[in-house]
């Protein structure tokens, strides 16, 4: 199985019909259908906005679906959803590298890879994975996926021939652990807190990704330049409730570690290991790196060969966070 399972479905979604509805009223509680992706600190600040009613104090009138990246692409082409929260670059860029109707990256505030390999006791190092079974925790081609892929090719693994992945039907954590508690896999892609959870089962850091100094969009906000340019007010007022809801992350530790034991579903302690953690990733100011964009275009060229030439710059909007920093909104 190729890195973003080449798109299988895209064949099919490039030639779907996009509809987006016309322009949505700019009025108290415009409507906006987001998808979430993944389950960690770094995909949680859409929960700490909703919480703290952020979403209404900005206009908006916000339906979160849970999602993976590689559906949501799905669901914005189909035009029923119109933005994805927390999301990582591979599938958007994939996908209008492919031919889709482009996408375009609004805001990130977690730029390095939030994950560690974890593995059975016995493996020691890198190179003991030869031959073995990892899982990734979510589909292929969403960013679990693409990370430890591009990640142990750094590694001089070669991640189609050197080992066996397999994938989850959604981003489940939850699933690596019981994989390898069973034996039925030998490693896996954790964020935090579910390293912690693993070491105290026994299993191996092998490898934390964010030591590796690679620059890699994580957790940002992704959607259609044609819903941006017809409903630019619309993204504005969802940017400044997660603005605000990242704010809220850093200066109010107590409040956020409650809402993130909910969202995450784990224990104060490793809800709290988890929160010191994206709070050192993570930068204060969402501005979108084209750094990181270009990272993930060398992660999926292999298997997407035109992202070799793509331009990671058409891929960033800065537009938005330069309004919001201007409004006092970023510091």
């Amino acid at each position: 199985m190729k890195v973003a399972t080449n798109f299988a479905v895209m064949l099919f979604l490039l030639t779907a019909p996009v509809f987006l509805g016309p322009p949505q009223s700019n009025a108290q509680g415009a409507k906006m259908t987001v998808g979430q992706t993944g389950i960690n600190p770094g995909t949680g600040l859409f929960f700490i906005a909703q919480k703290e009613k952020l979403f209404a104090k900005h206009g908006l009138d916000v339906n979160i679906i849970k999602s993976n990246t590689a559906a949501a692409v799905q669901a914005m082409l189909s035009g029923s959803m119109h933005m994805a929260t927390g999301s990582g670059a591979a599938a958007f860029t994939t996908a209008t590298i492919e031919g889709a109707p482009p996408f375009v990256l609004v805001g990130s505030w977690v730029n390095v890879f939030p994950y560690k390999v974890m593995a059975l006791k016995e493996i020691e190092k890198i190179e003991d994975l030869k031959g073995k079974t990892g899982h990734v925790g979510a589909p292929f081609g969403t960013i679990p996926d693409t990370a430890l892929r591009f990640a142990l090719t750094k590694l001089k693994l070669d991640p189609e021939k050197d080992v066996k992945l397999v994938q989850s039907a959604s981003a489940d954590a939850a699933t690596i652990l019981a994989s390898m508690d069973k034996g039925d896999v030998q490693f896996g892609i954790l964020a935090a807190p579910f390293d912690r959870i693993a070491e105290r089962r026994g299993y191996r850091t092998l490898l934390a990704l964010p030591d590796m100094g690679i620059p890699w969009q994580q957790n940002g906000e992704w959607l259609q330049q044609s819903y941006l340019k017809s409903n630019r007010d619309n993204v504005v007022r969802f940017m400044r409730a997660i603005s605000g809801a990242s704010n809220f992350y850093f200066q109010q530790k107590e409040k956020t570690v409650s809402y993130l034991m909910e969202f995450i579903g784990s224990n104060r302690e490793d809800t709290e290991y988890a929160y010191q953690l994206f709070a050192k990733w993570a930068d204060r100011n969402p501005r979108p790196k084209v750094e990181t964009i270009r990272t993930t275009l060398e992660a999926i060229k292999k298997n997407t060969p035109k992202a070799a030439t793509a331009d990671p710059a058409s891929f960033v909007d800065t537009s938005i966070v330069d309004q919001l920093i201007k409004e006092g909104h970023v510091k």
